[in-house]
C-alpha cells in the first residue's frame, strides 16, 4: 500500500487510518455480534468508497468483499477479511510513521 500522491489526501491519510482502526475495533464487532447483514453491507460499502478515494484499491476490494459476504450471509468468512483489512491498516500506519507523520496509537484488537 502506498501513500496518496495528492498532498491533500496525504495530509488526510492519518485521519483515515485512525478512523478506520477505531471503526474496526468498535463498530464492526457489534455488527458481527448482532449478525446484522444490512449494517455489515453498509460498513463494507463505506469502506469501499472511502478507501477508493485515497487510492487504496486493495482495501476498497475488501469493502466489496464485506458487501458480498453480507449479502450471502457468509459470516464464517468475515473474520478472514477483517484480518486482511487490519493488516492493511497496520501497513498504512507504518508508511505514515515512516514518512514522518505523527499518529496516536491506533492499534486494534485482533478480531
Amino acid at each position: 500500500m502506498q501513500l496518496p500522491d495528492d498532498p491533500i489526501l496525504r495530509e488526510l491519510a492519518p485521519e483515515f487510518c485512525i478512523s478506520w482502526r477505531n471503526d474496526m475495533a468498535t463498530i464492526l464487532p457489534r455488527i458481527i455480534a448482532e449478525r446484522n447483514q444490512a449494517e455489515l453491507y453498509r460498513f463494507g460499502h463505506t469502506l469501499k468508497g472511502s478507501a477508493r478515494q485515497f487510492g487504496f484499491a486493495e482495501m476498497a476490494d475488501c469493502g466489496t468483499e464485506l458487501m458480498m459476504l453480507a449479502s450471502s450471509g457468509a459470516w464464517d468468512a468475515v473474520s478472514e477479511t477483517i484480518v486482511h483489512i487490519n493488516a492493511m491498516l497496520e501497513t498504512l500506519e507504518s508508511h505514515l510513521r515512516a514518512s514522518g507523520m505523527t499518529l496516536p496509537d491506533c492499534s486494534t484488537t485482533n478480531l
